[in-house]
């Protein structure tokens, strides 16, 4: 289970770091591209609309040419780029906000009446200061937040919903997300991808991501607890009993219906039939990024060729006696 553990270990790695690597590519090279190549989009649009106007009025002929497809799309480029920026922020405001706002929000429902079970938990795992118990017993949840220093939040009604190795194990679970620093991660992967929002590369990586993270801290709850089918019972009674009433609305959850589903077989030793349909989406967002991010490169970057050997439409097409 160990070496299981750390293979998922170092493919969550792997994924985070690909996700890195291909936003921050994608996004210095469009940048690069606005940056060298603005004044030259500004004079070739100048120049295009002079010739599809040149009597003064649009000639139809001359506005469906390459020409004129390679002049619009370095411009829809530099708004992609620019809407990208302005979601990015207003993302990442939202987060901290509602993550500031949580902390303090919460400070009336932290409650120190705790079972004695649970105190051993605590005792027993080395967790003093590290779990904040919410007062709240008509709602189930578990979950890890905090930007630079992660904290585990349960509620009391999951406490006392699940049974002393039901809630071990959920505790294992969120510490590994607590010490791997999971919400930094997705934090910064979220906000490239928001920037980056039309490669459908990035929701199928961050799916990915965030799944072998979800199995990553399932199989150390199980290294630490020797427990997996009270983890597998724990997933399968939250299940049921999910509420969308969470406390901290910015905080990424892995509650999609298919991945817990999988989560449960899996503990169970289960196979199941998810990698197929894994591997057609990958199939289909990789072909789709492809194509998307070589149509941004060859317009910020290839224009003047499109437009060299594209018609000169002023000259030879359009009104050309009146014109010339």
């Amino acid at each position: 289970m160990k070496n299981k553990n750390f293979n998922l270990e170092q493919k969550a790695k792997f994924y985070f770091l690909l996700i890195i690597f291909i936003n921050l590519v994608v996004l210095s090279f469009t940048a690069t591209g606005i940056i060298i190549g603005i004044k030259e989009f500004v004079l070739n649009t100048k120049s295009t609309y002079e010739s599809i106007t040149c009597c003064k009025n649009i000639c139809l002929k001359c506005l469906f040419t390459l020409r004129t497809f390679s002049i619009v799309f370095p411009w829809i480029c530099i708004i992609l780029f620019f809407v990208g920026i302005f979601l990015s922020i207003h993302k990442a405001i939202l987060i901290i906000a509602s993550s500031k706002y949580f902390i303090n929000s919460i400070a009336s429902a932290v409650t120190k009446n705790i079972s004695h079970s649970l105190k051993n938990i605590i005792l027993s795992l080395n967790l003093h200061n590290k779990i904040t118990i919410l007062a709240n017993k008509n709602s189930y949840y578990a979950f890890t937040t905090g930007l630079w220093r992660p904290k585990i939040y349960l509620s009391k009604g999951i406490c006392s919903y699940l049974t002393t190795k039901e809630l071990t194990a959920v505790i294992l679970h969120e510490l590994h997300h607590k010490e791997n620093n999971v919400p930094l991660k997705l934090f910064l992967i979220n906000i490239l991808c928001t920037i980056n929002f039309f490669i459908p590369i990035n929701k199928y990586l961050l799916k990915l991501f965030s799944s072998t993270l979800e199995k990553a801290a399932d199989d150390s709850a199980i290294s630490l607890s020797k427990e997996p089918l009270e983890l597998a019972s724990a997933l399968v009674k939250l299940s049921k009993t999910y509420s969308t009433n969470i406390p901290h609305p910015a905080i990424p959850f892995f509650n999609e219906q298919a991945v817990v589903e999988d989560r449960i077989t899996r503990l169970l030793g289960i196979p199941t039939n998810l990698l197929l349909h894994n591997k057609i989406n990958m199939y289909i967002s990789y072909t789709l990024s492809f194509i998307i991010i070589s149509a941004v490169y060859l317009s910020l970057f290839f224009e003047h060729k499109l437009i060299d050997h594209a018609i000169n439409c002023k000259t030879l097409v359009c009104h050309m006696i009146r014109c010339s």
